[in-house]
This record gives structure tokens, C-alpha cells and sequence, in this order.
């Protein structure tokens, strides 16, 4: 009778190891996959801000140019 109670403590103990090993990898794997999911995001919010400047960007050039234009109109007039 004491085998069978030893075993089954044993048995519970692995169950137990294995039980936790799995939850481990578990969260292993749904860390990794947050991790890959926040990677796209901010990948795509940084191009998008990059492209959105430099539109910035050109627009503030051609208004710049477009007021040096009137300027020079009016001067001339």
C-alpha cells in the first residue's frame, strides 16, 4: 500500500512539473506573438509618420514658394 501512495505522490509531482512546463510554454509563445504583433504596429506607425512629414514637408516647400511668388509679383507691380 505504501508503493502505490508514493507512486501516485510521484505521479501528481510529474503531472504537476508537466503541467507548469506546458503553462511556461505557453506563455512563451503568447509573449512571442505580442511581441511580433506590437513589432507591426509600430513599423507601420513609424512609415506612416515618415511619409506623413515629408508630405508635411513638401507642402511647406511649395507654400514657401508660392508666397516668394506673390511677393515678387507685388514687388514688380
Amino acid at each position: 500500500m505504501e508503493n502505490t501512495t508514493e507512486e501516485q505522490i510521484i505521479i501528481s509531482e510529474f503531472k504537476n512539473e508537466e503541467e507548469k512546463r506546458l503553462k511556461a510554454e505557453d506563455s512563451r509563445k503568447q509573449l512571442k506573438a505580442i511581441l511580433i504583433t506590437f513589432g507591426i504596429i509600430l513599423t507601420g506607425f513609424l512609415t506612416f509618420t515618415y511619409f506623413f512629414f515629408n508630405y508635411i514637408e513638401e507642402k511647406a516647400e511649395e507654400y514657401k514658394q508660392q508666397q516668394q511668388q506673390e511677393i515678387q509679383q507685388t514687388n514688380k507691380s
